[in-house]
């Protein structure tokens, strides 16, 4: 993804997986998973699936900066002589909290199932330490703790062991009539560490009893079976964006081409250098003239390819060494219709190209990263899906284009969380009707196009939170529809904390219908350059213009000036201070809540000209830790990208994983080599 674009896709995507959070709290009640007739023992979670347990429960860590936990299937050690154990690790801070959850219900069913363990007395697990004398909390909860997003505490880890946790494998059992938890619906078990410190633990064989005696066989290898044949994982890919710096200094591209080799990189997706000529109209002709599926009925743009020989030479050095480039770009504005022909003149542009070079200096591709839920209209579910449509439209024409007239493949990016229920609407957050069928966005590039590349941006394999937790639905619904090739993206780059300007927003709906009758505002992400943020507080929408650090007088005076528009445009509808005040409260506590800002300042816009005196604040725009390996160690990017290739490479529409981008991951990689990288560059 655009670097440019980053902070905006991440919020949006923690906003979208949010949504899955509030669906059980929300849900009715209905009758619980009841435990197998006559059953005194249960295994509910020996971690042998990376995202589910029997009984179809999520599991996850949980923290507040600035403690922090990550947890991990391994292999080594447990308890018998196949299967996994989970390794959890924790650093708890004198502030903030941190620990790891494990629930009993499936947290994303529209009608949650919460576990009837009426039938067991006990609840049990496996416990083990690195060093021995761990310590940590252990809580329970019911349907009812779930709905508080909270759990009772049952006790310390020492009250059920005899000289606390050591370095063997010891069997915590927990009486659950000692509990006050609903053993009718039944839902999670919590390990809290409470005490300063930093703890490893390893967990296994989570598990209910009726006979607190009765012995949890170990797990064993499973008889001998036709030996399955063995995958091969795919090769990586890379996007890269910094290309005009790249193509004018040769040994740059020995140094990304020997670097690519070394971490078996295979696949670039590289930032495509062009000018656009479009045509200066008299007189702006109609949307229904300007048409991905009629151009020749609209004034197109022309593109041309620069840097032609450059381009040529580095294609076919790059084929020597097995690396297939892929021509990438994309803006938000291009998913719309009336912008539709600079991206096919684009894809015009790389076949001509193509059609003029010997076949090693050609393309092996076209990659859009249009990123639509950047632009406003996004915000309203009927605008939406107008823009939904246009950016499916758009990609078919690429589609047919490139299959008709190259050997060519064609793709593009999307966000992991597009078949997420949006809790406002009831249904996936990017859903729309297109050739007659209704579904997720996502789901129709998967049908349609050749390849995707997830922006699956997590920091962790496993958890409910993670990038195999994430890519799942995406993965099973390629490998059942036999679609597009399917690569998974990691993120390795830190955005900076960025300071942003809001103005105290309006209620979703009034916000809604101000998006309605200012069509030119919802169709963009830019004000006069400025990028426009907004923030989405559960009942009210502000909107914002991110502040330039140590911005100067020139700089600040812009800012305003975009602001005054946006004011101009959304908030002519005055109202009274108490209203105002009330809204910008809300922003407050949402913001201290919120891991993705910090700080608040209440910061108000002088009038000019027309535009009266309008409330608002400043905020901290903070990337997580959990969407980026860019603030982790390599060791830590290796073992969690390899787990998830594990999972995905049994899956024969997985492409491989995909890493953005260049210059920060070969950061990561090789520090001592980072001063030599040519400085990041947005197009």
């Amino acid at each position: 993804m655009n670097p440019r674009c980053y902070l905006l896709c991440f919020c949006a995507a923690l906003i979208a997986a949010s949504s899955h959070a509030d669906d059980f709290a929300a849900s009715p009640r209905i009758q619980a998973l009841v435990a197998d007739a006559g059953s005194s023992l249960l295994i509910a979670d020996r971690f042998d699936q990376p995202v589910q347990n029997r009984l179809e429960g999520y599991r996850s860590t949980f923290q507040r900066s600035p403690s922090f936990s990550s947890a991990m299937r391994v292999p080594d050690p447990r308890r018998g002589d196949n299967g996994y154990s989970m390794r959890i690790e924790a650093t708890k801070a004198s502030a903030g909290f941190c620990g790891y959850w494990i629930h009993f219900f499936d947290m994303h069913a529209l009608k949650p199932t919460y576990f009837d363990a009426q039938a067991y007395t006990h609840l049990s697990f496996w416990v083990r330490g690195e060093r021995g004398g761990e310590s940590f909390n252990i809580r329970c909860s019911d349907v009812d703790w779930i709905a508080k997003e909270d759990s009772e505490l049952v006790g310390p880890v020492d009250q059920f062991l005899d000289g606390g946790v050591t370095q063997a494998w010891q069997e915590v059992i927990v009486p659950l009539r000692s509990t006050n938890i609903d053993c009718s619906q039944f839902a999670g078990l919590t390990l809290e560490f409470a005490e300063v410190g930093e703890f490893k633990i390893y967990l296994e064989d989570v598990a209910f009893k009726s006979d607190p005696n009765q012995m949890i066989p170990a797990n064993v290898k499973p008889e001998p079976q036709a030996e399955r044949p063995q995958t091969t994982t795919p090769s990586r890919t890379l996007w890269l964006w910094s290309t005009k710096e790249l193509l004018g200094s040769t040994p740059r591209w020995y140094e990304l081409f020997d670097f690519c080799q070394a971490h078996e990189i295979g696949q670039i997706w590289l930032q495509l250098p062009y000018k656009v000529e479009r045509p200066q109209l008299s007189k702006q002709p109609e949307p229904s003239k300007v048409s991905a599926t009629a151009p020749e009925s609209s004034l197109s743009a022309r593109v041309t390819v620069l840097m032609q020989r450059e381009l040529r030479s580095f294609i076919t050095e790059a084929h020597s060494r097995n690396i297939r480039i892929h021509a990438l770009d994309g803006a938000p504005e291009y998913c719309l219709t009336k912008n539709h022909d600079i991206p096919l003149g684009l894809v015009d542009a790389v076949m001509q190209f193509n059609s003029q070079g010997k076949e090693q200096e050609k393309f092996d591709g076209v990659h859009f990263d249009n990123e639509p839920y950047l632009l406003l209209g996004w915000h309203s579910p009927s605008r939406r899906e107008q823009i939904l449509r246009q950016y499916l439209e758009l990609n078919a024409e690429c589609q047919r284009r490139i299959r008709e007239g190259s050997n060519m493949q064609f793709g593009v990016d999307i966000p992991f969380w597009w078949q997420a229920t949006d809790k406002n609407t009831g249904e996936a957050t990017a859903a729309v009707e297109f050739n007659g069928v209704r579904k997720a966005a996502s789901f129709h590039c998967i049908d349609m196009l050749d390849n995707v590349g997830v922006m699956n941006y997590r920091d962790r394999a496993d958890g409910a939170d993670g990038i195999i937790a994430h890519g799942k639905a995406l993965i099973e619904y390629g490998q059942r529809q036999r679609g597009a090739t399917i690569f998974m993206g990691v993120e390795t780059f830190m955005e900076a904390d960025r300071k942003v300007w809001f103005l105290v927003g309006l209620p979703r709906k009034r916000f809604q219908q101000s998006l309605a009758v200012i069509p030119l505002f919802a169709d963009q992400s830019l004000i006069d350059g400025h990028r426009v943020r907004t923030m989405d507080d559960g009942e009210n929408i502000h909107l914002g213009i991110e502040i330039p650090h140590a911005p100067s007088d020139q700089q600040r005076a812009a800012t305003e000036r975009s602001l005054r528009r946006l004011a101009k445009q959304f908030y002519w509808l005055l109202e009274s201070d108490q209203q105002v005040e009330s809204r910008r409260a809300t922003a407050k506590s949402v913001i201290a809540a919120d891991s993705q800002w910090r700080t608040f300042e209440s910061r108000d816009l002088a009038e000019e000209g027309e535009i009266p005196r309008m409330r608002g604040f400043v905020t901290e725009s903070v990337m997580p830790s959990k969407v980026t390996f860019g603030d982790d160690l390599m060791v830590d990017f290796d073992e969690q990208t390899s787990a998830a290739e594990n999972y995905f490479q049994d899956f024969d529409c997985f492409g491989g994983i995909a890493i953005h981008f260049y210059e920060t991951y070969r950061s990561l990689c090789e520090p001592a080599a980072a001063e030599k990288v040519a400085p990041k560059q947005t197009p």
